[in-house]
């Protein structure tokens, strides 16, 4: 037995199941699988790759090779992956291949919180959820050998609770599986996705879901526990220990049908729980996919959920709104309880942040006029105050098209903001685009060559892949001069006056103009110094000379506070050096005068 998280159990259930291939694109709450494949597991492929698109796509040719593969993504991923889903569905997989999604319920880290068992219904393939780490570590090989015996690509979806809870885990519970021999079997008609193959390959889809419907009645992870009350609750994932701890606080005994497979359902298990049941609360995050289901089944006059205003349909469950909803459908009165609040806190940019000066000389260069269109990525935190730096966000990529469309709308100027590896994620076609339809925005390229929000994972322009080997440099320039930009620059956003004087060229230039603002992360620099023995050496302010004029404090750093009507300076401070270069006053000086 060993203690993991629910992804360290994904990681360790693929390497016992015989996955020789693993790729993904960083998200949390997925990012801990490829990276705990990539340091630990030797005799595995593991891949970064460029995005989800192209993770699945890798792992889906692996598996036509009869490779068992695995392909890890959170939820926005799916989007991403959808086109590409949808048609490996109709061609069907070879070697096992397992696709892992992790969504984001509340969400807590994320711009959406769609529900991707849609997905699943959508392409037509089985949706498996694990209730623990035990669970999901069974499940890695039990999805695999489900997804050969449909030839369908499986889904195992987890949340959260599961992803980054820790669990006591057998790892012994399933004898690892050999590798398989490799090879392609040549068949245009099934692997060539033309009108008249689909038309084909349609019906075939549609037979394996009528497969995975009787698989489904013998999943070993769906079962039902039967108890005396006229009561049932059908519950999957983490909603399913919800359940029970609800029951055991409210002392009832409802029987549960514990869902392993939520879609297919199981149509012969949820009626024999309704013949013994009167009344069926669904307990399910988000959507009510099984919901509807099971209403589709038994009729909507028994069946409670989301759809009767039970079960919440947005954010995570947990177990207070269970037994609230227990507590209604029995009649059971509650006593009013409260929770101590905690203080809210802001996310902030890291003190040293090379993303923080790139923002200040952008709104200094815009002068209080304009648009900044930001992206996804760390530096989408500094649309809170003080520095307030963008003005839209909303996906992978979408910075420097939304940018065009409000050039060309009229809003003037316009700038987009895009990190390195959002860049090589999705950006590009943008920049293309822009270049293509001659629309004269600025781009902001903030290069610190990692993928710093999710756990600065290697990307391509860090020239080191998932598993540490060297690998070729991407460098943007060379991208953005291939796209026929005009005006194409160079920064280290630490020199603000620099940066805001090449800002406002870049601003003033008739055409496409591109600003390529390069400096490392603050963490990976801050541990690069430690490992190299460079002490830090951090700033102070000079009472006597601090006026309280507020400007270093509207950095938005953390190292800086704003105490009695002057600056002081903490122990975040990792001597950037940005604030001396703001202070009108020069009243902030780095300690010991050097």
């Amino acid at each position: 037995m060993v203690l993991l998280t629910g992804n360290e159990a994904v990681a360790c259930g693929a390497t016992d199941a015989g996955v020789e291939m693993a790729t993904g694109y960083p998200g949390t709450p997925a990012s801990e699988i490829i990276d705990y494949l990539a340091t630990h597991v030797k005799d595995m492929y593991v891949e970064w790759s460029t995005n989800e698109k192209v993770a699945f796509e890798f792992a889906a040719g692996a598996s036509y090779a009869g490779v068992r593969s695995m392909c890890v993504m959170k939820h926005l991923g799916v989007n991403v992956i959808s086109d590409a889903l949808t048609v490996v569905a109709y061609t069907g997989v070879d070697g096992g291949l397992l696709l892992v999604v992790t969504d984001d319920p509340q969400p807590f880290s994320s711009q959406s919180a769609i529900d991707t068992r849609y997905y699943a219904k959508l392409a037509k393939i089985p949706c498996i959820e694990p209730i623990d780490g035990q669970e999901t570590y069974e499940m890695v090989g039990a999805g695999l050998d489900l997804s050969e015996r449909l030839s369908l690509p499986v889904m195992l979806r987890a949340t959260p609770r599961i992803s980054h809870a820790r669990f006591d885990v057998h790892t012994s519970a399933r004898e690892k599986q050999p590798q398989k021999g490799r090879e392609f079997k040549y068949d245009p008609k099934r692997y060539v996705m033309i009108a008249p193959h689909t038309a084909v390959n349609h019906v075939i889809l549609n037979k394996k879901m009528e497969k995975a419907t009787e698989e489904a009645e013998r999943f070993p992870y769906n079962a039902i526990e039967w108890a005396d009350d006229s009561l049932g609750i059908i519950a999957s994932g983490i909603s399913y220990n919800y359940a029970k701890e609800a029951t055991h606080h409210l002392n009832i005994h409802p029987s549960i049908l514990k869902l392993g497979m939520t879609h297919p359902l199981p149509p012969e298990l949820i009626r024999s729980l309704a013949q013994r049941c009167d009344r069926l609360l669904v307990c399910e995050e988000l959507e009510p996919i099984v919901e509807e289901g099971v209403r589709s089944l038994l009729g909507p006059q028994k069946v409670y959920g989301t759809l009767t205003g039970h079960i919440p349909r947005e954010g995570e469950l947990n177990p207070d709104v269970v037994i609230k909803a227990l507590s209604t459908l029995e009649g059971i009165p509650l006593k009013p309880h409260s929770y101590p609040k905690v203080p809210a806190r802001t996310p902030s940019l890291c003190a040293g942040c090379p993303h923080r000066p790139a923002y200040y000389a952008i709104k200094k260069a815009l002068g209080g006029k304009g648009v900044v269109v930001g992206d996804r990525g760390c530096y989408n935190q500094g649309v809170y105050p003080p520095l307030s730096a963008i003005d839209v966000c909303v996906c992978m990529g979408s910075s420097i098209p939304i940018a065009c469309g409000l050039y060309q709308s009229g809003i003037k100027p316009v700038v987009a903001v895009i990190g390195d590896s959002t860049f090589f994620h999705a950006g590009m076609p943008g920049l293309l685009n822009a270049a293509y339809n001659n629309v004269p925005i600025t781009v902001v390229i903030l290069d610190n060559s990692r993928t710093s929000m999710t756990g600065h994972q290697p990307n391509p322009g860090t020239g080191v892949t998932a598993m540490g080997h060297e690998t070729v440099v991407a460098i943007p320039e060379d991208i953005v001069r291939s796209f026929w930009a005009d005006y194409i620059r160079t920064v280290d956003p630490m020199d603000v006056g620099e940066t805001t004087k090449t800002m406002r060229e870049a601003l003033e230039f008739p055409g496409l103009s591109v600003v390529i603002c390069r400096h490392p992360c603050a963490i990976v620099e801050g541990r690069y110094r430690h490992r190299v023995g460079v002490p830090t050496a951090p700033f102070m302010v000079n009472s006597e000379k601090c006026t309280g004029c507020r400007s270093c404090v509207a950095l938005g750093c953390p190292g800086i506070e704003f105490i009695d009507g002057t600056a002081k300076i903490n122990g975040r401070c990792v001597g950037c050096s940005v604030c001396a270069q703001v202070c009108p006053a020069g009243a902030i000086e780095r300690r010991g005068g050097s």
